[in-house]
């Protein structure tokens, strides 16, 4: 068996730090999944970055722990020592097909050996038998929801009640049912069910820190229009209280941005139609995440993006994975590196808690999901339908301000990567239910 020995260094794990000696070897995952550096080729319409030079993998990728699987893993921590994961269709403690349509769970423990505890009384999981097909019935302790967003600032925790809607389509997302709140550390939840227009959908908290906002006293967050290959990222901010974070009409969203150098200037608007975005790239833009790196100043942007446009090949015929650096939450964004056919295959909603984060800010994990619609034939699919993580070092230039300008956008979409010529073999029609739900089919036929 293959053997990863890490470097001598101090990681962060579950908010604790741990010392982890060169000696010290661990199993490795599969060979797929092996370490090593992302590409600094840049096809993307961002200059390259003059701050952060290139980015590796220093461990292969962990699989989730057994009793967990799901997808849409949103991060967040009230001390140094916690790390809390709001997870959709799936959860811990349960097995397949049998699920949640969210939950919570508190996850400790080290690299390789990741333990999750289920927080909060989330009822029982269902399969999609148990509900003849209708996914309202399905629970979770923020009720029949999916939950894109969470943040926990304060000592009281924020998640997402995501409107549902045919998510077959991939069409536009139809906002928020409301932003739920606990103030006892997910055991309970209060649901004021003020609802959030249009783009919010997939509105998630930018990660500052250990329980905390940003040092302005405000909470940001970004949103895009839909699920997969969207064209455009907006930007919002509310004051870090509950009152305030659960009322749409006292957020604000970035109307107009001008830059320079590292400071942006922002005009805020109460009219979310007003919003203008801060970053687009036409049919490129797959659940985006954004962290503050304290150690290197920046903030990170991750997401994905398929290279197939239409249901169902947008779910399983290959995911890229883009990792952007901006001095501002509002930009300007810069490109740092990328990953052909990340998951492997087709890896989405990677995320960088930041509790996970060395103190410098140039060693950090990555956490996503992968596969939930397996994968299209000839694609390596041994990425997991859960918490799939490895740890990322990045290498950055001699200190100093960024060199960064503001892309200037071509019409179009700029080129994608060739792919190999494989069959496409579905298990299912495009217009079926969407295969996330694949193995309770079983229980239909």
């Amino acid at each position: 068996m293959a053997i990863r020995l890490f470097s001598a260094r101090r990681l962060l794990v579950s908010g604790a730090s741990l010392a982890v000696p060169a000696a010290l070897g661990l199993a490795a995952p599969p060979a797929s999944a092996a370490a090593g550096q992302l590409s600094r080729v840049n096809d993307t319409p961002f200059p390259a970055s003059q701050t952060i030079t290139g980015a590796t993998w220093t461990t292969n990728r962990y699989d989730p722990p057994s009793n967990q699987f799901g997808d849409i893993l949103a991060t967040s921590s009230v001390s140094s020592d916690s790390l809390y994961v709001l997870i959709n269709d799936g959860g811990t403690g349960t097995q397949q097909p049998a699920r949640w349509r969210n939950s919570l769970a508190k996850v400790t423990g080290s690299p390789g050996q990741l333990q999750f505890t289920n927080v909060g009384d989330a009822g029982p999981a269902k399969t999609y038998a148990d509900v003849q097909s209708n996914e309202d019935l399905l629970g979770g302790p923020l009720g029949s929801y999916y939950a894109n967003g969470f943040t926990a600032v304060g000592g009281v925790f924020y998640a997402t009640q995501v409107n549902n809607y045919d998510w077959n389509d991939n069409a536009a997302y139809q906002g928020l049912v409301g932003i739920a709140y606990s103030t006892d550390q997910g055991q309970t939840w209060q649901s004021p069910k003020q609802p959030f227009p249009g783009p919010t959908g997939n509105l998630n908290f930018i990660q500052y820190g250990t329980n905390s906002g940003a040092p302005d006293g405000y909470v940001y967050a970004i949103a895009t229009e839909r699920e997969f290959n969207a064209n455009t990222l907006i930007l919002g901010r509310a004051r870090a209280d509950a009152s305030d974070i659960t009322n749409p009409a006292r957020w604000q969203w970035a109307a107009t941005v001008k830059t320079s150098g590292d400071h942006a200037s922002t005009t805020w608007t109460s009219s979310i139609s007003s919003a203008k975005p801060v970053l687009t790239w036409n049919d490129h833009i797959t659940y985006p995440r954004m962290s503050y790196d304290a150690g290197l100043h920046r903030y990170l942007l991750t997401f994905t993006y398929s290279y197939s446009d239409s249901t169902p090949g947008v779910w399983k015929d290959g995911s890229e994975l883009v990792i952007l650096e901006s001095p501002t939450p509002e930009g300007p964004f810069s490109f740092v590196a990328s990953q052909e056919y990340f998951g492997p295959s087709n890896g989405y909603d990677p995320a960088l808690p930041v509790n996970w984060m060395s103190s410098q800010g140039t060693d950090m994990w990555m956490i996503w999901a992968a596969n939930f619609s397996g994968c299209s034939t000839g694609l390596d699919c041994s990425g997991a339908y859960g918490f799939n993580y490895a740890q990322l070092h990045l290498t950055t230039a001699k200190p100093g301000r960024s060199t960064s300008t503001l892309a200037t956008l071509q019409p179009g979409r700029p080129r994608r990567r060739p792919r190999p010529d494989h069959t496409h073999v579905y298990a299912t029609a495009p217009r079926e239910l969407r295969s996330r739900w694949a193995n309770d089919r079983v229980e239909l036929v």
